[in-house]
């Protein structure tokens, strides 16, 4: 009924984030990433409200219904690309792309994700294979990576590993399979950053493309407010 109709309406209109400003957000450049998903959200609900307005018999919204705008590809392309919760609201810090939208970036993940599993296996490998039950694979920020052998089992130590650092009852030495993977996780932490911000910046550049019918919607919408505020007084 009317009231059922009225209510669906005001839901939706509620649903819609100021579309004026995410538009000249996106416009310079300076939207964050939950504003693009409030975006995707409104894109949603504006969708939902089309579908309301053409079920009424009311010449005035019927009209409004016509002149919004799906714009469903918009819609597909940022749930696709965006984590719907994102870790961060800063691109800077990365954690906003999602799986799945490229092969590398999952690929670098899981090296900076699984890093204590791979520490951890090479650690049990080089214990197996040398006899020392009780080195273990630490990490500090002057020397990385390194293996820490107590002085008891200093005799075991493989002449390729290089000696680091002297303590008092043990030794810390760097390999060159712990240099290599040193180097795996942390360029996977530079590279996941450079290709979340290149991701980033595609997205906002096709969003750019759809500033004309994001503004077009977002003057639609602001004659359906004002409609709205009389919905109680007229028949719809």
């Amino acid at each position: 009924g009317d009231d059922e109709l009225r209510e669906g309406i005001l839901e939706a209109l509620n649903s819609i984030s100021d579309l004026e400003r995410l538009s000249s957000r996106i416009a310079v450049g300076r939207i964050t990433p939950r504003e693009v998903n409030a975006l995707k959200d409104s894109i949603g609900a504006i969708e939902q409200l089309k579908i309301l307005l053409e079920g009424s018999d009311n010449e005035a919204l019927c009209g409004v219904a016509e002149r919004l705008i799906v714009l469903d590809d918009v819609r597909r392309r940022i749930a696709t690309t965006l984590y719907p919760d994102p870790q961060n609201n800063q691109i800077q810090k990365g954690g906003i792309i999602a799986d799945g939208v490229d092969v590398e970036l999952d690929e670098l993940r899981g090296i900076a994700l699984h890093g204590k599993d791979r520490i951890a296996e090479i650690q049990q490998s080089e214990s197996q294979r040398t006899g020392i039950p009780s080195l273990r694979v630490s990490y500090n920020n002057v020397f990385g990576y390194y293996i820490e052998v107590r002085n008891a089992h200093k005799d075991k130590v493989p002449a390729e590993w290089v000696r680091k650092q002297t303590l008092a009852n043990a030794e810390r030495y760097i390999t060159a399979e712990l240099k290599e993977y040193e180097e795996k996780v942390l360029g996977a932490e530079e590279r996941i950053l450079a290709i979340e911000a290149r991701l980033w910046e595609e997205l906002l550049g096709y969003l750019s493309g759809s500033l004309a019918q994001l503004q077009h919607n977002a003057a639609t919408i602001a004659r359906l407010d004002c409609l709205a505020s009389f919905l109680s007084l007229i028949h719809i």
